[in-house]
């Protein structure tokens, strides 16, 4: 999708709960043991009775009052969530909005997994280049694993689930970042979840149900590689650059696990890229939905963006869908 500066991000917050989960706690717990692969973190936020609906609110507020914006003022609210736990008796976003106060504006749910925070951008960016009436919104996920305990670190090898939420405004016009271009690849296999577990656990041919289950594994994680690599090819195309274009300084990745990263996420890149990647903040660990906006987040906070630079932001998720983001510096 060619955006071309049309859409830029205005503003941009992460929320994380107070508490945190441990490596010393899974152990304890008999969770982890000395000899798993090393999470690449000692510990990731763990809400104390937060609820995601919450989390998401006070990350709305905080993105919009940089704004100096008001939840009235939404044309759109996207929300996007891995997993819920609760009997509430009807949908989130609903909850969100009601929580924000937000009024008028159109409120939508994307049970899209851990790409959702990509999905929450791309829906909200194609109403704003086809709709003249929607000028402001907010994508926004959240996602709490706290009655996970500490299984949240059962997979250290592909990722350890953090709880928290992340929002990022978005307006037609100028910003102080403006979106190039974002793409979108798909395919229809066994979840990255499933698929991580079975190349984990490699054992030779036999013709046992384990060999089908690393199949399907073997296929799902192959797959995601195709849909990375054809997400960042057709953003960048859109975006009028090539894959060893010096402006590109960066390509912000999810919040998975090094192993995970390094087996499949990073080899999927176009080659010039891959000694521009790296994951950022990994102190939040995986979070959830949230990774996309949270990379976001993190580009306007701690990446100095000059006019002709361009930062890419790459998410993948079960299903599985990839997505790619081609941020440069903004007008306003």
């Amino acid at each position: 999708m060619r955006v071309d500066s049309r859409v830029a991000v205005m503003s941009s917050a992460l929320w994380l709960p107070s508490g945190r989960s441990t490596t010393e706690d899974a152990l304890v717990d008999g969770v982890l043991g000395t000899d798993q692969d090393n999470p690449g973190v000692e510990s990731v936020p763990e809400c104390r009775g937060e609820s995601p609906e919450h989390m998401a609110a006070e990350a709305v507020r905080h993105a919009l009052t940089a704004t100096g914006r008001t939840p009235q003022e939404l044309d759109i609210l996207a929300y996007a969530w891995t997993a819920r736990f609760t009997d509430q008796p009807y949908s989130p976003p609903h909850r969100l909005a009601k929580a924000l106060s937000a009024g008028d504006c159109v409120t939508v749910g994307l049970a899209q997994a851990c790409n959702g925070g990509a999905a929450a951008v791309e829906t909200i960016v194609t109403r704003m280049l086809t709709d003249q009436r929607a000028a402001l919104a907010v994508a926004v996920t959240s996602d709490s694993f706290e009655p996970f305990g500490t299984h949240r670190w059962t997979e250290p090898a592909i990722m350890v689930v953090g709880d928290g939420a992340a929002a990022v405004v978005l307006a037609r016009g100028p910003g102080p970042l403006a979106l190039r271009s974002m793409a979108t690849s798909g395919h229809t296999c066994a979840d990255i979840m499933e698929a991580g577990q079975g190349l984990h656990i490699r054992q030779p041919s036999d013709g046992t149900p384990a060999d089908v289950h690393l199949s399907e594994a073997a296929h799902s994680v192959e797959h995601l590689g195709h849909c990375v690599n054809r997400s960042v090819r057709h953003a960048l195309a859109d975006a009028g650059l090539q894959a060893d274009d010096p402006s590109i300084t960066g390509v912000l990745l999810p919040r998975l696990a090094p192993p995970f990263i390094d087996s499949f996420v990073r080899p999927a890149l176009p080659e010039p890229l891959r000694g521009r990647a790296w994951v950022p903040d990994t102190h939040t660990g995986h979070l959830g939905a949230g990774d996309t906006l949270a990379n976001v987040e993190y580009l306007q906070r701690c990446m100095n963006v000059t006019p002709g630079d361009h930062v890419l932001v790459v998410n993948g998720g079960q299903g599985v869908t990839a997505s790619c983001l081609v941020f440069t510096a903004g007008t306003g």
